[in-house]
């Protein structure tokens, strides 16, 4: 015995035995706690934001159109302006993923993340 009676063993205890019952009933907790497939809170509210820079540069072509015709809107004309600006520079950074052909078979693979991928998602909202 090194170190005499008094002094404590520097081995740490053997491994707890499992408790099987316990390991049993937290499974069943996690599988009634996951999510139930269906229309959540988040997809039954209407999201105003569009859902490409197309729709984008449509609205602002639309504003400068009116604001350059009705010269009473003239305001309108430098918000298509800015609105068009928006759309094409988050057309620019929208994530695009690579297509590929592997074994005759098509596979898409995602873009890289990227921080200006997520500017994009929160001006834009996914479809699908």
């Amino acid at each position: 015995m090194i170190g005499g009676p008094n002094i404590p063993d520097d081995r740490s205890p053997g491994p707890e035995p499992i408790d099987y019952e316990s390991a049993v009933r937290e499974l069943l907790r996690k599988r009634q706690r996951r999510h139930i497939p269906g229309p959540s809170l988040r997809t039954r509210v209407l999201d105003p934001r569009p859902t490409s820079p197309g729709q984008v540069l449509l609205l602002g072509l639309i504003l400068v159109l009116v604001g350059a015709f009705v010269h009473v809107l003239h305001i309108c004309l430098v918000i298509g302006l800015a609105v068009l600006l928006v759309g094409f520079l988050s057309g620019l950074i929208q994530p695009r993923g690579r297509q590929v052909t592997w074994r005759n078979r098509d596979i898409v693979l995602p873009a890289e993340k990227h921080w200006t991928h997520r500017l994009y998602w929160l001006l834009y909202r996914r479809t699908g």
